[in-house]
């Protein structure tokens, strides 16, 4: 090989000329378009996973307000068990409603002290009352019945003498004198959930 020839010469020119423009195109040209696209990769990559996490995100939420709405309605029942506050006439006039209904003697009836719990507040009242077994169990039911959540816990049950009519031998009057404690229900008034929920 002769440098002198010219044509030779033109030939090594013409290869170093290629040489300088692809090694001026790779790094003016290919080699930034080459990072802007690993750059766009990347971010893509991102918004894919960013755009994954909100499908997720709005499912859940579909399904969190759905949950949501149930325990609305569930609190709403829970709300007409549970009133906002002590009624005591409206009570005591249930009891006597009551009593009317199973031949009953109402003797006394208490309302004890109130007692805070989590979020209720107890309502006791002691109540003393004549009656039969039978006139017991039934005004339990009708008790049981009411609107309002109402515990039972019978306190003392004490039988009665008897009086016996001697033509047809049938037991007359009350047999038992029972003591019961009634427990109803309040919200405290310190609990406002709704208040709660828009915080």
């Amino acid at each position: 090989m002769n440098l002198r020839d010219t044509k030779v010469q033109i030939a090594i020119l013409l290869v170093l000329a290629i040489i300088a423009i692809s090694y001026f195109w790779y790094t003016s040209l290919y080699r930034p378009l080459l990072d802007q696209l690993g750059e766009k990769s990347e971010e893509y990559q991102l918004l894919k996973t960013r755009l994954e996490m909100a499908k997720r995100q709005a499912a859940r939420r579909v399904s969190l307000q759905q949950e949501y709405e149930d325990l609305q309605e569930q609190w709403q029942v829970v709300e007409t068990l549970l009133p906002k506050e002590r009624d005591m006439s409206d009570f005591i006039q249930q009891i006597h409603r009551i009593k009317g209904k199973v031949d009953a003697t109402v003797e006394r009836i208490s309302p004890l002290k109130s007692k805070s719990m989590d979020f209720l507040v107890e309502n006791p009242y002691e109540i003393e009352m004549l009656t039969t077994y039978h006139g017991l169990g039934k005004f339990l039911s009708h008790v049981a019945n009411l609107p309002i959540i109402v515990d039972v816990t019978l306190q003392d049950v004490t039988g009665i003498p008897q009086v016996e009519e001697e033509e047809e031998k049938q037991v007359l009057g009350p047999s038992i004198r029972s003591r019961l404690v009634l427990t109803t229900y309040s919200i405290r008034e310190d609990m406002n959930l709704e208040e709660e929920q828009e915080e």
